[in-house]
């Protein structure tokens, strides 16, 4: 099912909204050009090119995907981003999106998830990066117990087990003759919690490893730089613009390894 609240970018959103409608959306273009008033040549500018609807025809467009009202402010922030003229007006609406996200994966505000990982066990879950890694490469239907995990990583099987023990003991994960999968239990880490910290060093940590390695396969970048006050909005606005393209990838991507995303840029010194 596509949803809005899985995309930053509202074209992209109502491009693949339509394509997955029967008959891959054929005529709906047509349609909606028509229920917002407006040639059916300026609906495919718009979805295609660096020209944007208007906030009253978002509203239209709202009507005619029959979106919720939460769906429906969702998509106004999307096009009211698309729309921003400056960076001030770029990044209040990128906090405003955030903020709804934050709030739909918050496990009280998710109807679909039945119970979260309680604070003790979240300490045990991010006391090491192998609980993240085994919880996540489940999701890859040859890794589904502890032997082919094992090898996959490196690690003791008797280690692999412990810590699959630990997971479906949580509800994170379940197991039925051997064969595990991710369950349903759900874990969420605020910003504000005391696990944030481990949680960051634990991949930094494996991304020293893996500079260590020195495979080609993976890609490490590290500079220190003296720049503009300017030219910092400038460029975390060219990784928010990216990480959201990358997030967007990732979504639709079949699951068949594990990799480890990191990005870093902060300023050295004093902050004042």
């Amino acid at each position: 099912m596509v949803t809005v609240f899985d995309f930053l970018d509202y074209k992209k959103y109502l491009l693949k909204k339509i394509s997955s409608l029967p008959s891959k959306g054929r005529g709906v273009r047509l349609a909606l050009s028509d229920f917002l008033g407006c040639q059916t040549a300026y609906t495919s500018q718009v979805l295609n090119q660096q020209v944007h609807f208007s906030l009253e025809q978002a509203v239209k467009i709202n009507r005619f995907f029959n979106h919720t009202k939460d769906e429906s402010k969702f998509f106004l922030l999307l096009v009211q981003l698309g729309r921003a003229g400056s960076f001030e007006l770029e990044e209040f609406l990128r906090l405003e999106i955030q903020e709804i996200l934050s709030k739909r994966e918050d496990i009280q505000n998710r109807i679909n998830v039945k119970e979260n990982l309680d604070e003790m066990n979240q300490h045990i879950y991010y006391s090491s990066w192998h609980y993240a890694a085994i919880h996540v490469v489940l999701s890859i239907p040859t890794y589904d117990n502890a032997k082919s995990i094992s090898q996959y990583f490196a690690i003791e099987q008797s280690q692999v087990q412990e810590i699959l023990d630990f997971l479906t003991s949580t509800g994170l994960v379940n197991e039925k003759d051997g064969k595990y999968q991710i369950g349903e239990t759900r874990i969420h880490l605020s910003k504000k919690s005391i696990q944030i910290r481990r949680h960051h060093t634990n991949w930094r940590n494996r991304a020293i490893h893996s500079i260590d390695e020195n495979s080609p396969l993976d890609f490490h970048y590290s500079s220190v730089l003296t720049i503009s006050q300017k030219d910092i909005k400038r460029v975390k606005k060219i990784l928010n613009n990216a990480l959201d393209e990358c997030k967007e990838i990732i979504r639709e991507s079949p699951e068949e390894v594990v990799q480890v995303f990191n990005v870093d840029f902060f300023q050295l010194g004093s902050k004042n």
